[in-house]
């Protein structure tokens, strides 16, 4: 984690916020490996550790949307 990234708003975003628990290598292993119907997203956060809720928001690039 080199750069601190931030937002349009000036706040900080992706693995650089304090909260993160997911760097952005995680999340792209996360994208690569969900197959819709085959694993799920609970599968997902399992293997993750992460909330449910946060594994479908990243699969469905409704956060973290900054990592390809």
């Amino acid at each position: 984690m080199d750069k601190i990234m931030r937002c349009p708003s000036g706040h900080r975003c992706g693995e650089s916020h304090h909260r993160a628990k997911l760097s952005d290598d995680e999340v792209r292993k996360m994208r690569s490996m969900y197959k819709p119907y085959v694993t799920g997203i609970e599968f997902m956060a399992k293997q993750f550790n992460c909330g449910i809720s946060t594994a479908r928001d990243i699969v469905t690039y409704r956060t973290r949307i900054n990592v390809k």
